[in-house]
């Protein structure tokens, strides 16, 4: 039995071969894909070059909208999460239908791909998975947390902005306000309540559908 089961290395960004960021906000109809893959610390070095170079060529392709790759040491060798994010469904059916992702498959899967080295996901549940949690949690319980976040946050737009948002035009206002709280829920509170309902979020939540 592994010692160390339950506390899991920290997961590392890798700059160096990371496209950019996803973008943050997930529409309705983006599509994001999360690809697992373990390989043998001794092949880690040439496998980060062949990522870097398909990863230049991924952010070409019509349609993507930024890939982010981390991992982490483990007992099998290094652990590597790539996420990738399209603008739409036919954007990432268009890219499966390629000649990169034929080069992407080839040199990426794993020789026996499992069921769980690739996942897709559609709008916001990305915005709910982790590589440590792939399963995204019941559609009502995304939306409670959600509740949960949106709500604080209008209460302190009403109580702190609105004095100052008088002073400019309604259109104006709508578009601050917009703003702020898109920046506000994506970066900060979303990732703060995903974290903090956590084990709520995940409970049974490999018996869902992403």
């Amino acid at each position: 039995m592994n010692p160390r089961r339950g506390k899991l290395p920290r997961m590392e960004l890798l700059y160096p071969v990371s496209s950019g960021s996803p973008t943050a906000g997930s529409s309705a109809g983006s599509v994001t894909v999360l690809v697992n893959r373990t390989v043998p610390a001794a092949e880690e070095q040439s496998f980060v070059a062949t990522l870097s170079e398909l990863l230049a060529e991924f952010d070409c392709f019509p349609g993507t909208s930024g890939s982010l790759v981390l991992r982490r040491e483990s007992d099998g060798g290094v652990y590597f999460s790539i996420v990738q994010r399209f603008e739409a469904a036919k954007d990432h059916d268009a890219w499966l239908a390629s000649p990169g992702f034929a080069r992407w498959k080839e040199r990426v899967a794993p020789p026996g791909p499992t069921s769980d080295h690739v996942h897709r996901y559609s709008g916001m549940d990305a915005f709910f998975v982790s590589a440590k949690a792939p399963a995204a949690p019941p559609r009502w319980k995304m939306a409670v947390v959600l509740l949960v976040a949106v709500y604080p946050m209008s209460l302190a737009m009403s109580a702190w902005a609105a004095p100052v948002l008088a002073r400019v035009s309604p259109l104006a206002g709508a578009l601050i306000t917009s703003v702020v709280m898109v920046i506000a829920m994506t970066y900060i509170v979303v990732p703060l309540f995903t974290k903090l309902f956590e084990r709520w979020l995940q409970a049974k939540a490999s018996s869902s559908s992403p």
